[in-house]
């Protein structure tokens, strides 16, 4: 572990140092390498270095033994953005970012991660915009959380997925005060068809299992109207669909389900230093009769969305959110569930430079299944980091974050603990 150690922190000088020669070497500018023009499209190349210290990286249980280890992560990527300028209202942004991670101990879970990025931003004073985003996340690593499912054999390996999120709005102006909007959004997980998991049987065979592919394409109408000088009110209704796939052929069939309500929406500046977005609105799911007789039933729920932010200094911003809505779940589609989640950032810019900055954050999250079996998971993550600008172009962060997830069903409990010092270069 030491020469590992070694490997990691030799690795981050070396790129900090050739990244410094940059800016001081005569005729070349950070911008000429970080930022090149090329036409009407800049290039953004990134880099980050990673060392972190990880007390639980199988995610077990207490009593099954926690498994620490250091873990080196490099993640270089490059982005592309088309526009007048880099701050440009206007422009179409796409990013790629591979995430390599290595354990000096358990290599056997060294894994590549990739992230591609895509953005669009454009609007016509007085008309309307056009905002959209899509991201692809390619996953290779071990399951945390409710994907874990319950009472698992094999909780070591390696699974991989894809996460796709896309979401699409147009916003048209009738007047000063009023607008129509319409939006689209599509999510899923599709993870490999091969057994995720084994589960363990009384005489010690192994039965093979894995996580259902679950997608929801969603589709809402609405509108805006300018009630106050500094708050505008939106309302609509949404629709949508929730598709089911299994991924071995001894799953049984989950049935699929259609989704929708209505919701009312206030955002803007609710005081002098208090602004964001109140959501309160109502879903129904109704699930699909599958031939055999399952399936077929139905739950209604309020869904809420609040996000708020307060500037206590010209240094010091807080926010606060609060989210409820129904999901369908991966390891068990034909129930949904009511996910609450509640988190608290704080961000504090230290001393007179603006380089040094403090950051603190927690996140509690309790999933409610409809289930018979009343099945429960609560979620606590909590994390704490400084960050340092060098400059416009190089951070150095270091931070300490906590994990803890608690089921009623099953042994899958688990909690973690991770150190990280890092070093990330790009505009």
């Amino acid at each position: 572990m030491d020469c590992f150690k070694q490997r990691g922190i030799i690795g981050l000088a070396t790129a900090a140092l050739a990244l410094g020669q940059v800016e001081s070497a005569h005729g070349i500018e950070p911008e000429d390498v970080l930022a090149p023009i090329v036409g009407p499209v800049v290039v953004l190349p990134h880099v980050s270095l990673s060392e972190r210290y990880d007390d639980n990286v199988f995610l077990l249980s207490d009593d099954l033994g926690k498994v620490d280890d250091l873990v080196t992560t490099l993640s270089p990527g490059v982005g592309l953005q088309f526009g007048d300028n880099i701050l440009d209202s206007n422009y179409i942004g796409l990013d790629y970012t591979l995430s390599q991670n290595w354990y000096a101990e358990n290599s056997e879970i060294n894994s590549a991660n990739h992230a591609l990025t895509f953005a669009i931003n454009y609007q016509k004073e007085g008309k309307y915009r056009i905002t959209g985003t899509d991201s692809i996340r390619w996953d290779n690593s071990i399951l945390s959380g409710r994907e874990r499912s319950i009472a698992l054999a094999d909780r070591k390996r390696l699974v991989e997925r894809v996460y796709f999120s896309d979401r699409y709005r147009v916003d048209y102006i009738l007047s000063p005060k009023t607008s129509l909007y319409a939006s689209a959004g599509y999510n899923a997980s599709d993870y490999s068809e091969e057994p995720h998991y084994y589960y363990t049987d009384v005489f010690g065979g192994k039965t093979p299992y894995a996580l259902y592919d679950v997608s929801s394409v969603r589709g809402a109408l609405g509108f805006g109207w300018q009630a106050f000088p500094k708050i505008k009110m939106f309302g609509g209704g949404f629709y949508g669909q929730t598709t089911v796939g299994k991924n071995i052929s001894r799953m049984s069939q989950r049935p699929d389900s259609d989704f929708g309500g209505f919701f009312v929406e206030a955002d803007g500046d609710f005081r002098e230093k208090l602004t964001g977005r109140a959501r309160v609105g109502y879903q129904v799911r109704e699930f699909d009769r599958l031939a055999n007789g399952g399936g077929g039933g139905s739950h209604g729920m309020p869904v809420f969305q609040v996000s708020l932010e307060y500037e206590f200094t010209a240094k010091r911003t807080g926010t606060f959110t609060y989210l409820r809505e129904g999901r369908v779940s991966v390891e068990s589609p034909d129930w949904g569930y009511a996910a609450d989640m509640v988190s608290i950032v704080l961000n504090q810019e230290i001393g007179t430079e603006g380089k040094l900055a403090a950051d603190a954050s927690v996140m509690y999250e309790l999933d409610d299944y409809e289930s018979l079996d009343g099945r429960q998971y609560k979620w606590l993550r909590a994390n704490a980091g400084l960050t340092y600008r060098v400059n416009q172009w190089m951070n150095a962060q270091l931070s300490y974050s906590f994990d803890m997830f608690d089921s009623n069903k099953g042994n899958i409990d688990y909690n973690v603990n991770r150190v990280m010092l890092g070093l990330s270069v790009g505009y």
